[in-house]
């Protein structure tokens, strides 16, 4: 039996807040996101502004990146709710007015939230956490600091030099239903004190949009 869990688009609403940003979904984002999205349409990512500070941390710490993206990694460009129903059996199903997000928890904790075109086929697939500091022992960014050089100038091999530790993705976005789509890509970057930076990748790794967050100071 799996978890039963609060309503994930408040639970996660920084992944709410980048499907508005990336999909321009008109369904599955709160109505809190769908108002941030909307003021961070209009930013330009060599100019971007910091999100407001998060308070203290109380979910667990991944320590185990394999662990993490297992049902993330299983799910593929193609997939449909079916499918993935068949596989991981049941999904919970967060509902707004404006549409619906299916998510598996399993068991072990671990899991991944999905949302499909009207045609059925996945739209968008997002590895399941409660806070995205979960993944600082992970990602271990040394270069937060150098988070202002970023531009649209900057590919996903130039981004990872620059912010150092290891990339985290966050999500996948195929832009359409055709057998090779584009898939753009959500990937995040966070240190030890919890500053964190998010950029969406094009299909060719060019950068597209950056957000980020800084820790409170103490």
């Amino acid at each position: 039996m799996r978890k039963t869990i609060a309503p994930w688009a408040r639970r996660i609403g920084i992944l709410a807040l980048v499907i508005a940003l990336c999909l321009s979904l008109s369904g599955c984002v709160n109505q809190y996101a769908e108002q941030v999205a909307e003021q961070m349409a209009q930013q330009e990512a060599e100019d971007a502004e910091p999100r407001a500070t998060l308070g203290p941390m109380t979910a667990e710490m991944f320590t185990d990146r394999q662990a993490v993206y297992q049902y993330y990694n299983q799910v593929k460009v193609g997939d449909t709710l079916q499918t993935l129903t068949e596989r991981f059996g049941e999904p919970t199903v967060e509902t707004t007015e404006n549409g619906e997000t299916y998510l598996w928890v399993m068991d072990d904790g671990y899991g991944v939230a999905c949302v499909f075109f009207e045609t059925g086929k996945l739209r968008a697939k997002i590895v399941y956490y409660d806070d995205p500091r979960q993944f600082a022992q992970l990602s271990n960014a040394n270069g937060i600091g150098n988070m202002t050089q970023l531009n649209r100038n900057y590919t996903f091999e130039m981004a990872c030099g620059l912010l150092g530790g290891r990339a985290m993705e966050l999500m996948q976005l195929p832009q359409d239903i055709s057998a090779d789509p584009e898939v753009k890509r959500v990937f995040l970057w966070v240190d030890q004190k919890g500053n964190m930076v998010q950029i969406l990748f094009s299909g060719d790794e060019r950068l597209e949009s950056v957000t980020y967050t800084m820790a409170e100071e103490e």
